[in-house]
């Protein structure tokens, strides 16, 4: 090699051709193009490239397991089972990171293993408790659903299987159902006559004369409050119509009828 540091340098060894015996023979003898080289460039290191050069050590990646073929595998996994684990080490230049070669590293410190003995734990299934009394049916009569749970005990763990589900359901069948809807029915009379309220000018000279409250008491008395919010959304819509346009004079005219609930026994009851 040259006398100065760093690359550039030249290492040699010498090639012959031997017989299988260990002799030497004649160099045609052997293959050329099976020849191996005779040079190669080399680094040469100095002390002061302990500064400039370091091994980079990678992750340990995830432990895989060892299998002998003169063992067999337990059964039952008791205390884990045997595994190995590898990591990338690679000599670099502090300064950038650059790989370099290995045994610029070496020069200074042996390189760290590349693998390590770990032991992979046995796997953990999902463990639950003991499902708790069902529950009351949701409903007092006809068909109802009643429900029933059970916590978790351990997570899974290590490949372990998942957990069951923790809630179930079922249908519980309850006495026959004899609410009050089926002893009522409602009773719905026919549309009274349509009823055109008083022209504008009436009700505007009205109107000066009456107060709000007295527009409220004619509203309620009509007995269907669905009627009586119609009139009200007529009533707001026409007043509309006629500041948009005062030549239109429209008149809302409404109708009644009259709904009763009735008892089987023939009695009126209230609507709700």
């Amino acid at each position: 090699m040259g006398d100065e540091c760093g690359p550039g340098g030249i290492q040699t060894r010498a090639v012959w051709c031997a017989h299988v015996e260990g002799w030497t023979t004649l160099p045609t003898n052997c293959k050329q193009t099976e020849r191996p080289e005779n040079q190669q460039n080399c680094f040469r290191v100095c002390d002061w490239h302990k500064e400039l050069y370091d091994w980079q050590l990678g992750n340990w990646n995830q432990c895989q397991p060892v299998i002998s073929r003169n063992l067999e595998k337990p059964v039952e996994c008791i205390k884990g089972e045997e595994g190995i684990q590898m990591r990338d080490v690679t000599c670099v230049q502090k300064s950038n990171g650059v790989s370099a070669e290995d045994v610029i590293c070496e020069y200074f410190e042996p390189k760290p293993r590349l693998e390590q003995a770990c032991l992979i734990p046995c796997r953990q299934d999902c463990i639950v408790a003991e499902f708790s009394p069902w529950s009351e049916c949701s409903k007092t009569c006809g068909n109802g659903l009643q429900h029933r749970t059970r916590h978790i005990v351990a997570p899974p763990q290590f490949g372990g299987s998942a957990c069951p589900n923790l809630t179930e359901f079922q249908i519980c069948h309850s006495i026959p159902c004899t609410t009050e809807e089926s002893l009522h029915s409602l009773n719905v009379g026919p549309w009274s006559t349509c009823s055109v309220p008083h022209t504008r000018h009436i009700r505007q000279a009205r109107k000066r004369g009456k107060n709000k409250e007295k527009e409220k008491d004619r509203e309620k008395g009509v007995r269907d409050p669905e009627a009586r919010e119609l009139i009200k959304k007529k009533r707001n819509r026409n007043r509309q119509n006629r500041q948009e346009n005062k030549y239109w004079d429209i008149q809302i005219g409404y109708q009644t009828r009259q709904v009763t609930c009735t008892h089987k026994n023939g009695k009126t009851a209230a609507l709700r």
